[in-house]
């Protein structure tokens, strides 16, 4: 069973991000392949360290940074929502940010033994295009989070994004 990584937007001002994010996970989390979701927006909530702190104080912010990168670090797989609704690239700066993280952790970690990459699954339902970037990272798309109910994350099959780009 794997651990995942969910990056996504969260921020809107209507929270639609928001209830898409908790749509995503509760999938993820009823797949029999999965076994932990990390998602930041509800980790840092729920860190009772981080809930002791004023937020965004120089400390608040270190210790959400810290929050994530260690969900970064201890994840099998980074699944990636790419619809936003204020960028319709496919990415928020956040995401953007998770994105490249990874990638740079499977050049450093994994190629010099010649492992495989750990894998990114994006899902987009409304993002008209991807950034190039999270376009040729992704490893398996989908546009129907359905899909990730009952995807075998032990073994990923290859979906390259076939997608505009920007």
């Amino acid at each position: 069973m794997v651990k995942i990584y969910l990056a996504g937007p969260f921020f809107d001002k209507f929270g639609i991000e928001a209830r898409r994010v908790a749509q995503i996970k509760a999938l993820l989390e009823c797949n029999p392949t999965v076994d932990a979701v990390f998602s930041p927006k509800d980790e840092t909530d729920q860190d009772p360290a981080i809930q002791k702190l004023t937020p965004m104080s120089p400390e608040w912010r270190r210790q959400v940074f810290q929050c994530d990168l260690d969900g970064l670090n201890g994840a099998d797989v980074l699944v990636v929502i790419a619809d936003s609704e204020t960028n319709l690239n496919g990415s928020d700066d956040g995401t953007a940010f998770e994105v490249g993280y990874w990638h740079a952790r499977n050049e450093w970690q994994r190629a010099p033994q010649s492992l495989p990459p750990l894998p990114v699954v994006v899902v987009a339902q409304e993002a008209e295009r991807l950034n190039l970037m999270l376009a040729e990272a992704t490893t398996y798309f989908t546009d129907q989070p359905l899909e990730l109910r009952h995807l075998n994350f032990e073994q990923i099959p290859v979906r390259a994004y076939q997608g505009p780009v920007i």
